[in-house]
């Protein structure tokens, strides 16, 4: 583990801070350039960015303080994100998605693309941010015979935060090039002369339900019902409910009953 990659007297240089700002310069790169493809308001696209990071690490961090207040101790500790890291993802994102659609509609944007340019931005920026909580030594899982030794314990544990790398790599992957090509994606698109918006962004729910059937395993979960942990019953609902979504997005004929569904929303 390296928590301190640089310490000048009284500064110390914190990896955590280090890589999340990368993942920051990253995302807002992303987001900017998936912007101006659309044509949005680059003014716009700024403030959407840094007002909707602001409530994901504010509900993230805020819900994240409020499951580990033993850990934490005291108010200092609560407040200094990068010395003693820590965010509730699930809280954060769920958030920020909420925010940024509320934005996207005060601009008379369309809600889907917005969608979709903010999980790629936000895959790359947890990217780093795993690597950062990597280094930093934040999220041991179980004792294993595998994995890593964390500091101060005598036993390796297995490093969550190494899962989080891969889920982030692979989560990027995946809804960066859903998101570029869906509208080729004849299964998608079926009998309807064009595919809907928004297939990245439900891709991305759904791995995100991946991510929390994994790691449920992997570490102490703090709430169960009974032996099963509250966060796998979390992920395999993302999973079911992006799944049904995509489902009833994939065009078809209007007399079928997604149709049908669809032309009565669209008509209230």
């Amino acid at each position: 583990m390296l928590p301190i990659l640089l310490s000048l007297g009284p500064v110390k240089i914190y990896s955590y801070g280090v890589f999340l700002t990368i993942g920051l310069f990253l995302g807002i790169y992303f987001w900017w350039k998936m912007g101006r493809d659309e044509h949005f308001d680059e003014i716009a696209l700024f403030d959407g960015f840094f007002l909707s990071l602001l409530v994901y690490f504010v509900v993230g961090r805020v819900g994240y303080v409020l499951t580990h207040m033993t850990e934490l101790g005291t108010l200092y500790r609560s407040l200094a994100i990068l010395a003693y890291p820590g965010i509730s993802s699930i809280l954060g994102i769920t958030g920020a998605l909420i925010f940024i659609v509320m934005f996207a509609r005060s601009h008379d944007w369309d809600n889907w693309k917005i969608l979709d340019s903010t999980v790629v931005s936000l895959a790359s920026i947890l990217i780093f941010g795993g690597i950062g909580g990597l280094l930093n030594g934040t999220n041991p899982g179980y004792f294993a015979s595998f994995g890593l030794m964390y500091p101060s314990e005598s036993v390796a544990r297995i490093p969550v935060d190494l899962w989080i790398i891969l889920w982030s790599i692979i989560t990027f992957s995946v809804v960066s090039r859903v998101r570029k090509n869906f509208r080729f994606y004849s299964w998608y698109k079926g009998e309807s002369s064009t595919a809907q918006e928004g297939l990245a962004s439900l891709f991305f729910v759904g791995l995100v339900g991946v991510y929390y059937v994994i790691v449920a395993w992997m570490r102490e979960s703090i709430w169960k019902l009974g032996i099963v942990p509250i966060e796998f019953l979390i992920g395999l609902a993302l999973i079911v409910v992006a799944g049904y979504v995509i489902y009833g997005r994939i065009g078809r004929r209007d007399g079928s009953l997604w149709g049908k569904l669809r032309s009565i929303i669209r008509r209230k």
